[in-house]
């Protein structure tokens, strides 16, 4: 007979929810024409009552940048008025963090036998990364939901469902293209199953929502997405979105004086635009070229997944990205409960300078929240990249650890 709940258990579980209200009705019911959410929302309304999802905006609205398939999940939200869908989603936001602390623990526990067992790792990432959860909270932004998507992809996958594994991926990638990077991993590193099934579910991704919006009208957004959206990223503007954490901004700030005389200037290297784009690009081309022969490597190798390649693959998204903010960056739970996890006893001679360095890394960037250091610390810190090059240090590391056998525990 199932076990019945203890009442300290039920208390806590009451309590638990009746904060979650408490945190999710003010910013929920602040929700307006302008926010984020309000974007989401309206190409939900838009897809359910066949409007334009790309243009014919609201005054003062934001742009959809997402793919069709995203309107169509966001069509539930248009059940309700603008407010409550946003306390509704706001709560489903705190859910996804606490789900997405689980199933880390539950990853690492099976691609990282040799860490650290102790459960401080884990707890720490939580604090280190709370700021980025926290404006993916306020904003009421969607990047919980494509985070535990990957991990439940990775957790399938590991458990041998096939299937699942690229269900999660592919509908993840169908919501944001950012993880895209899950479905390269999927496809090079995975068995022949999963790899397979790729494909076919992205088509279902891509027809669906088509079909339900007519054929003409459905290729129409498809080439008007493109357009709007993926055209100009595919050529990797170094001035786009200079206030992000990815490699874009990290040389545009570094290169190039601020857009406006009133912006601070974080330049420290200068160099001609033209210059600067170069640099961008070689940088870009760098990191993707490591990530997909180390893939191809770990492949001819047979190597067991590891919570080092898993980490690899949420920097090189995060990096890659062409838009990567703060609230983007809430995959660094899972690299930094890996990182945090590694045994002391494995960071030996030259190895302690560059370990050190990290670990700053990650203490400035887990605790440059506004609210706790204040406004001037905050925007140094950003400023500066450090939340980016901290980004491409833990990328280098990963990528030279994935694939390594675990060394003897003692």
């Amino acid at each position: 007979m199932p076990r019945t709940p203890s009442p300290a258990l039920l208390l806590l579980t009451v309590l638990a929810l009746a904060a979650a209200v408490a945190l999710a009705l003010p910013v929920g019911l602040r929700q307006h024409v302008g926010h984020d959410f309000h974007v989401f929302w309206q190409a939900g309304w838009n897809f359910s009552h066949g409007a334009p999802l790309y243009h014919g905006y609201l005054p003062g609205a934001r742009q959809f940048k997402y793919p069709p398939f995203a309107a169509l999940v966001f069509t539930p939200l248009a059940l309700f008025p603008l407010p409550v869908a946003g306390v509704l989603f706001s709560l489903l936001n705190l859910g996804l963090w606490v789900a997405a602390a689980f199933l880390t623990r539950d990853i690492l526990g099976r691609t990282f036998p040799d860490r650290n067992p102790s459960p401080l790792p884990l707890a720490l990432a939580v604090i280190l990364t709370a700021q980025f959860f926290l404006d993916n909270f306020h904003h009421v932004q969607v990047n919980g939901i494509t985070f535990v998507l990957a991990l439940l992809g990775v957790r399938a996958y590991l458990r041998g469902q096939d299937l699942r594994a690229a269900l999660a991926i592919v509908a993840a990638t169908a919501f944001k293209i950012t993880p895209i990077f899950f479905a390269a991993w999927l496809v090079i590193r995975g068995r022949r199953r999963a790899a397979l099934a790729v494909f076919p579910i992205a088509l279902a991704c891509l027809m669906v929502p088509l079909l339900l919006r007519g054929p003409s009208s459905g290729a129409a957004e498809l080439v008007e997405y493109y357009h709007t959206f993926l055209e100009g990223h595919q050529h990797g503007e170094v001035g786009s979105y200079t206030a992000g954490q990815n490699i874009a901004a990290l040389v545009s700030r570094m290169t190039r004086p601020p857009g406006s005389p009133e912006s601070p200037s974080f330049q420290y290297l200068p160099l001609s635009e033209y210059a600067a784009q170069k640099v961008y690009v070689s940088l870009w081309a760098a990191v993707l070229l490591v990530f997909l022969a180390r893939l191809v490597m770990l492949r001819l190798r047979r190597a067991p997944v590891s919570a080092f390649e898993v980490s690899m693959i949420f920097l090189a998204a995060m990096l890659l990205s062409p838009i990567t903010f703060l609230a983007h960056l809430v995959p660094l739970l899972f690299v930094f409960a890996a990182a945090l996890s590694i045994r002391p006893a494995r960071i030996r001679g030259l190895a302690l300078l560059p370990a050190a360095v990290l670990l700053l890394g990650i203490a400035a960037s887990g605790l440059s929240g506004r609210d706790l250091v204040g406004d001037a610390s905050y925007e140094g810190v950003a400023g500066y990249s450090i939340h980016a090059w901290t980004m491409l240090l833990l990328f280098g590391m990963m990528a030279a650890l994935a694939g390594r056998d675990a060394p003897d525990s003692r």
